[in-house]
């Protein structure tokens, strides 16, 4: 009891501590055109050097590259494929600051592309990661990058304001949401999670829980975690909006028919916008097309970039 009451009193000194340190705004402007974010060495894996097209696989919230593995070397027999993990999360840097936005990994990933001299690339993002994509193609909509997105392929991907999953407005609450990403077992939260992502429950592989939730035991891994909840939403994201109708750059955006974190109708709207666009909804299928239904996903893909 005296241990769990210790933990307690650390993780309320670490709330106290952390709701000091000022917090730029998370606009479009402090994070993107005035960003000082400092390179960081991401973790990433890569297949297919030997081809010339490069694709840039970008996992969503809570996961990692890891999640990419039912597509990955199919990918690479015509493409050289690198799927990547975001600051924070599976085994890139976790740092204890204040730069978790969707701006800031965008930037990040800018850096990422230009150390390594690619000077054209396809984006792959989902759900987060797919929010990723969208600003940095949007940054390419404003000349605001040395390298080509020449394809941009979305999944179940973040985009507009929306009411979060229930797990992250507990977690976005102070106190509530430190106790509990602190306090309760990594892979409940993981389990919990992907019942939430999947459409079919006895589809889930217990190994993606098992990793997910290694990851998040790791130093500064549930910071990470809850930071990047707390920054999920821009402040200015009515202004991001209007801009996806600029975006001219071929794109396919799939979705999970059954996905209740991010429902088909905001890929229909996303649609709507970016008129150099495709719409594929997946049947009986979730949050997760990438695990629930690689096959499907793979075949979609493919018919897309060829």
């Amino acid at each position: 009891m005296q241990r769990v009451l210790s933990k307690i009193f650390k993780i309320l000194l670490s709330i106290f501590f952390t709701g000091c340190i000022s917090k730029e705004p998370i606009t479009w402007k402090h994070r993107i055109l005035n960003s000082k974010i400092k390179p960081l060495k991401l973790a990433y894996i890569e297949y297919g050097l030997n081809h010339k097209k490069t694709l840039i696989l970008i996992h969503g919230f809570g996961e990692s590259k890891y999640t990419w593995r039912f597509i990955l070397k199919d990918l690479a027999k015509k493409y050289r494929v690198i799927a990547i993990d975001l600051k924070g999360f599976g085994e890139s840097p976790k740092i204890k600051d204040k730069k978790y936005s969707v701006y800031d990994q965008a930037k990040i990933l800018e850096k990422f592309i230009e150390e390594k001299n690619l000077k054209e690339v396809t984006l792959i993002g989902r759900s987060f990661g797919g929010g990723v994509a969208l600003v940095l193609a949007l940054m390419q909509e404003q000349k605001l990058l040395k390298f080509k997105i020449d394809k941009l392929i979305l999944i179940n991907t973040m985009c507009y304001r929306q009411n979060l999953p229930s797990m992250m407005r507990i977690l976005k609450k102070p106190i509530i949401g430190y106790l509990g990403i602190h306090l309760i077992n990594p892979k409940t939260i993981a389990k919990e999670a992907y019942k939430f992502a999947f459409s079919n429950d006895n589809l889930i592989p217990e190994d993606s829980i098992k990793e997910s939730a290694k990851f998040l035991d790791l130093p500064l891994a549930k910071y990470a975690y809850k930071e990047s909840v707390d920054d999920i939403i821009p402040d200015d994201i009515d202004y991001i909006e209007n801009l996806y109708s600029k975006i001219s750059i071929p794109t396919l955006i799939i979705w999970g028919r059954d996905d209740v974190s991010i429902p088909y109708k905001f890929g229909l709207r996303l649609h709507r916008a970016i008129k150099n666009s495709k719409l594929v909804i997946i049947p009986n299928v979730g949050h997760m097309p990438q695990e629930e239904s690689p096959k499907k996903l793979l075949k979609i893909i493919n018919r897309f970039l060829s």
